[in-house]
C-alpha cells in the first residue's frame, strides 16, 4: 500500500464529516462519513459532493445565516495563507434533531499541486445539549434562590424590627435575639452571592491580609469577644476577589460553628505557604464529615455535603480556581484547612 492510499483509508475510517478543498474552494474530495452524512439527511446531488464550490454555497447563504459568511471568509483566509487555522461552531438542526457541529479548517500545501484546505466537522451535539441542560438547570436554581430569599428576608426584617423593640425594653436577652437575626441575615446574603456568582473568575491581585480581616469580622459576628485570630504571613495572590472572600468565610464560618459545641474560646491562626495558604483551629479533629466536603462525591445533591455546607462552597471556590484543598489534623490539636496551588504575585 502505498503512502497515497494509506492517508486516504485513514481519512475514509475517521469518523468526523472530512472536504477537501483546492485553492478555489472546490470539493475535490470527501470521505466516508460526509457521504453518509449526506445520504441520511436527503441531500440533493451526489453525496461525495466533489466539484461543488464550498465558498459559493457559503456566499449564498450570507444573508439568511451569519455564520455560513464567517466561514467563508475564514476558508478565504487559511486558502490565502492569512491563517494557519479556522475554527467555528454551528446548529445544524433538521426537523426531527437538533445538532451543533464544530468546525476546523487548516491548509495543506503540496509541492505538486499546490495549496488546500483541509474542513473538518466534529460532531459536538451530546456536548451542547448537556451545556443546555446545565444552563436551564441554574436558571432555574437561580430562580428558585431567589423566590426562596425574598420570602426569608421579609420574615428575617420582621423578626428584626420586633427584636430591636425587646432590646430596648428586655435587656440582654432581646439583645442576643437581634445580635443572631443579624447574624442569620449576613449568612443569608452571603449563601445567595454564593449561589448566583457565575463559572467564570475575574482573576486579580487579592490582598490576603486585608481578605483575612473582612472574612473574620463577617464570620466571628456573635463571638468576635471571646475569638482569637493569629494572621501568620503576607502576599498578595491570583484570585476572583469576591469569591476568595466567601472561601475565607466559609471556612471560618466552619470553624466558629464546629467549635461552639465545646463551649471554650476558639483560636485560630491564619497563614501562608510556598504554594497556598492554610486555616488552623484549636477545635475538635476534623469529622467524616468534613474530610467528605472538601472531596467532590456523587452521593452530594448539585455539588454541596449538606453535612458540611460550608466547606462543600469552599471546596466549589477553590475547584473553579483549579486549587486542591484539603483538611487534615492541626498542629492546634483540631482541624487544619490547607489550599495548595494557589499563584502568588
Amino acid at each position: 500500500m502505498d503512502d497515497v492510499s494509506l492517508i486516504e483509508r485513514g481519512f475514509e475510517e475517521f469518523p468526523a464529516t472530512i472536504a477537501l478543498l483546492d485553492r478555489h474552494g472546490d470539493i475535490v474530495y470527501t470521505n466516508r462519513a460526509w457521504r453518509t452524512f449526506a445520504d441520511a439527511n436527503d441531500y440533493v446531488g451526489d453525496p461525495d459532493s466533489t466539484g461543488v464550490n464550498y465558498l459559493d454555497v457559503c456566499d449564498a447563504a450570507r444573508e439568511t445565516d451569519e455564520i455560513a459568511g464567517v466561514v467563508a471568509d475564514g476558508i478565504r483566509a487559511v486558502l490565502r495563507g492569512d491563517r494557519d487555522c479556522f475554527t467555528a461552531e454551528y446548529p445544524c438542526h433538521s426537523p426531527a434533531v437538533y445538532r451543533w457541529f464544530s468546525l476546523r479548517v487548516v491548509p495543506i500545501d503540496t509541492p505538486r499541486h499546490g495549496g488546500f484546505a483541509l474542513v473538518v466537522h466534529y460532531d459536538i451535539t451530546d456536548r451542547r445539549l448537556a451545556e443546555l441542560q446545565v444552563n436551564e438547570k441554574n436558571e432555574h436554581l437561580a430562580a428558585l434562590v431567589g423566590s426562596l430569599a425574598s420570602e426569608l428576608k421579609t420574615h428575617l426584617a420582621s423578626a428584626a424590627e420586633s427584636a430591636e423593640r425587646l432590646a430596648s425594653a428586655d435587656g440582654d436577652a432581646a439583645v442576643a435575639l437581634s445580635e443572631s437575626l443579624s447574624r442569620i441575615e449576613s449568612l443569608v446574603e452571603w449563601g445567595i452571592d454564593a449561589a448566583e456568582q457565575p463559572s467564570t473568575l475575574d482573576l486579580a491581585p487579592v490582598d490576603f491580609r486585608a481578605h483575612v480581616a473582612e472574612a473574620w469580622a463577617v464570620a466571628s459576628l456573635d463571638d468576635g469577644d471571646d475569638a482569637s485570630l493569629r494572621v501568620v504571613g503576607d502576599g498578595t495572590l491570583s484570585a476572583d476577589t469576591h469569591l476568595f472572600g466567601l472561601f475565607l468565610v466559609a471556612v471560618l464560618t466552619n470553624c466558629f460553628e464546629r467549635t461552639d459545641s465545646r463551649g471554650p474560646p476558639v483560636s485560630t491562626v491564619v497563614g501562608t505557604t510556598a504554594d497556598g495558604f492554610y486555616v488552623d483551629d484549636d477545635g475538635p479533629g476534623p469529622s467524616p464529615a468534613e474530610r467528605a466536603a472538601t472531596t467532590a462525591s456523587p452521593n452530594q445533591l448539585l455539588g454541596v455535603d449538606y453535612d458540611s455546607p460550608h466547606l462543600s462552597t469552599a471546596r466549589r471556590i477553590a475547584d473553579l480556581h483549579g486549587w486542591q484543598f484539603d483538611v487534615t489534623d492541626s498542629e492546634l490539636g483540631g482541624a487544619r484547612f490547607e489550599v495548595r496551588g494557589v499563584e502568588w504575585n
